[in-house]
Parts: C-alpha cells; sequence; structure tokens
C-alpha cells in the first residue's frame, strides 16, 4: 500500500509539474516572439531614421554650399557698393540683400555683423559653431535616434536569446519528468524527478535573467 500511494502521489507531482513547466515554456515562448517583434520593429525604424538622417545630410550640405556661395557674393558686393559711385552702389546693395535673401533664415543678421566687424576672419557666419549646430541638428537628430533604436533592438534580440536558452533548459526539465513518469521503480523515479525539478529550476533563473 505504501508503495502504491508513494507511486500515486508521484504521479499527481509529475503531471502537475508536467503542466507548469509547459506554462512556463508557452509563457517564456510568447514573450520571447513579443521580444522578437519588438526588435524588428525597432530595426525598421532605425533603418527609416537612418535613411532621413542621410537624405537630411544631403540636405544640410547644399544648404552650406549656398550659404557659401551667398555671403561670398555677397562680400564682393559690399565692397564693390563701398568704392563706386552713389548710383551704381545702390545696385550693389540691392545684389548685396538679394544674395542674403536666399541664405538660410538668421544667416543675413549673422552677416551683417560680420561686415560691421570689417569681415575679420574670426566672425564669419559660416564657421560660427551655433550656425553648424542649427544647420545639422536634423541630420544628427535621426542618427541619434536610428543607433538609439539599433541598440534597443540588439538588446531586445539578446533577451530573446536568453529565453530561447531558458525554453531549452525547460524541454530537458519536461523530458526528465516524462521519461519518471515511465519509470515504475520508486527510487530511480524520485531521482530522475529532483533532476527534472533541478532543470526547471535553473531554467526559471536562466529566464529571470532577460528581464
Amino acid at each position: 500500500m505504501e508503495n502504491a500511494s508513494a507511486s500515486r502521489g508521484l504521479d499527481v507531482v509529475t503531471a502537475v509539474m508536467l503542466g507548469v513547466i509547459s506554462v512556463a515554456t508557452a509563457l517564456g515562448a510568447w514573450q520571447s516572439a513579443i521580444w522578437t517583434s519588438s526588435a524588428d520593429q525597432y530595426l525598421d525604424d532605425a533603418a527609416d531614421a537612418r535613411a532621413v538622417s542621410v537624405n537630411q545630410a544631403v540636405i544640410a550640405d547644399y544648404s552650406r554650399r549656398l550659404d557659401l556661395e551667398s555671403t561670398v557674393n555677397a562680400r564682393r558686393y559690399s565692397e564693390l557698393a563701398a568704392v563706386s559711385e552713389a548710383e551704381q552702389a545702390i545696385v550693389y546693395e540691392f545684389r548685396v540683400q538679394s544674395e542674403l535673401g536666399r541664405a538660410s533664415a538668421g544667416l543675413a543678421e549673422a552677416w551683417e555683423e560680420w561686415s560691421a566687424s570689417g569681415f575679420s576672419d574670426s566672425e564669419n557666419p559660416i564657421d560660427d559653431p551655433l550656425y553648424r549646430a542649427e544647420t545639422s541638428k536634423s541630420t544628427d537628430s535621426y542618427g541619434y535616434v536610428s543607433t538609439t533604436l539599433a541598440v534597443a533592438a540588439d538588446e531586445r534580440r539578446g533577451q530573446s536569446a536568453i529565453l530561447a536558452q531558458a525554453a531549452l533548459v525547460q524541454a530537458l526539465a519536461l523530458f526528465l519528468f516524462g521519461i519518471a513518469a515511465a519509470n515504475r521503480q520508486l527510487r530511480v523515479r524520485a531521482s530522475v524527478m529532483g533532476f527534472g525539478a533541478a532543470a526547471f529550476i535553473v531554467g526559471l533563473a536562466l529566464a529571470a535573467t532577460a528581464f
């Protein structure tokens, strides 16, 4: 009777553990799938941000080229206006304003300060850090977003990989409990179940490191 009771008790424990391990494995696989999907979405968004960053870099470079051309031409017309007759000087001043009018926002004011300084090399608005930051902010922002999303995707994939490893350990636990259920020798059965329980705990501990 004792053997029958013990065997029945082990049957119950085995059935419960098989169910618990199956649920834990299924939850891990579900979470792994969510993280994998999240990583894929991050990578797609990172690629989009990188494409926009490249596009913005081209636009910013083109804008800086136009600004450089405008400031050089405006300086030349300003210098010509300074040595020309009044009527011709008016024409040159108009050309100065026309060149500055097609430059980036805020550059005209900076150019006026540069002109007032006698076109000092240290005051050139094209070399001003604020101007450079303004023209490159969009490119840098999208580049930062792309890098951040790529890092987040790697982290998510790493978490998903850990859960996949934990699932392998849980599969081993299921295998051991399955073997135990087929064995009628109580000592052997209890030993195998002990190994299965240890594998289950290890799997849970490994899965916990992913969070």
